[in-house]
């Protein structure tokens, strides 16, 4: 079973109407299932949540931006243990049906792409380290219960990085060969950010396009005004 997982709270929750509407035009029912987690969203989106998606999860934990990594430890205990699982922000959109990414996730391993801008030029937030690339966590396939799961959301708890992608990075720099153990790269089509788009380079039609940011805020609520 192939699984696009995404959650939202009442502070992102109005990007949700957006990305199912994509994923519905995009998806059929038999490339795969749409699950939402409840984040904290208010009572009308969680019933919209409820008509909209396969399955609708409450995952009120306050954990602030950091649940979905909370989540992740959690869905092997929601769905199937062969289920494959492949989360997108809400601010990611499905061009085309991403049903061929599940391909890509392998057994104890998270798969994930590569963040060129800042693999390129650093965080404004963290320091660079030299054990490899910045992996973008907007996008993020998985099957079970990968053991890096544990230990990234107890480095998201400690309550000292900017967000989860900066928590991941902490571990993979302190522990070089996870990078190995742990991760697998998948094609850039998957994840497609918004400054590649801006600096011309990556794919010319992404599958899924990943609008960051202040100046994708805009971009989505352009799109939706349509």
């Amino acid at each position: 079973m192939n699984i696009i997982l995404t959650g939202c709270d009442k502070n992102t929750e109005w990007q949700l109407p957006w990305f199912v509407d994509n994923f519905k035009r995009m998806c059929s029912s038999t490339d795969c299932k749409l699950a939402i987690a409840d984040f904290g969203m208010t009572k009308d989106m969680r019933e919209y949540a409820d008509f909209s998606a396969d399955w609708t999860i409450d995952f009120q934990s306050d954990g602030g931006w950091f649940n979905k990594v909370r989540l992740f430890n959690s869905t092997f205990t929601m769905f199937n243990e062969d289920a494959k699982i492949l989360w997108m922000d809400t601010d990611c959109e499905i061009r085309r049906c991403p049903h061929q990414a599940f391909n890509h996730i392998e057994g104890n391993k998270l798969m994930m792409m590569v963040d060129r801008p800042w693999t390129e030029h650093g965080s404004p937030w963290t320091p660079q380290g030299n054990s490899g690339p910045w992996y973008n966590t907007g996008v993020v396939g998985y099957v079970g219960r990968p053991l890096i799961l544990f230990p990234w959301m107890k480095e998201c708890e400690r309550g000292v990085h900017r967000g989860d992608q900066e928590a991941l990075y902490h571990i993979l720099n302190e522990d070089p060969g996870a990078r190995f153990t742990s991760i697998v790269e998948g094609p850039a089509t998957y994840n497609m950010l918004r400054l590649d788009r801006e600096q011309d380079r990556g794919p010319d039609d992404p599958i899924v396009m990943h609008w960051t940011g202040r100046k994708g805020n805009e971009e989505i609520k352009r799109q939706m005004a349509k």
